[in-house]
C-alpha cells in the first residue's frame, strides 16, 4: 500500500503529496485515492463550511418550530374564544325569534283601514 509523505518544510506545504510504493500492497476491496495537500486543505475547509452552515440551519429550524408552536397555541386560543362567543350568542337568541329582530313593527288587526 502506498504511504503518504508530507513535506517537512512549512514553505513547501502547498507542494503535491508524495506517494512512495511499499513492497506489496495489502489486499483491499476499496480503491485508494491520492490528493494533494492543497486539495486536502480545500476539502477540509469545505467540510468545515458545510458543518457551520448545517448548524446554522438547525438553529433556524428550531426557531421556526418554536414560532410555529406559538402560532398554533394562539390559533387554538382564538378558536376557543370564537366557540365561546358563538355559544353565548346562541343562548341569547330565543327559539322562534329572529336574532336581529323584525325589520318592520308588527301590524295589529285593528289598525287596518280598508
Amino acid at each position: 500500500m502506498p504511504e503518504a509523505t508530507l513535506p517537512a518544510s512549512p514553505i513547501t506545504q502547498d507542494a503535491p503529496l508524495v506517494v512512495t510504493a511499499t513492497s506489496a500492497p495489502l489486499p483491499s476491496s476499496k480503491p485508494t485515492v491520492t490528493v494533494s495537500l492543497t486539495e486536502f486543505r480545500g476539502l477540509m475547509h469545505s467540510l468545515q463550511t458545510l458543518s457551520t452552515a448545517q448548524d446554522s440551519l438547525f438553529q433556524q429550524m428550531a426557531t421556526i418550530r418554536a414560532h410555529q408552536d406559538q402560532i398554533i397555541a394562539t390559533q387554538t386560543q382564538h378558536t376557543t374564544i370564537l366557540h365561546h362567543i358563538q355559544q353565548h350568542l346562541s343562548m341569547q337568541t330565543l327559539p322562534g325569534h329572529d336574532r336581529f329582530g323584525p325589520s318592520e313593527p308588527p301590524v295589529s288587526d285593528g289598525d287596518h283601514t280598508s
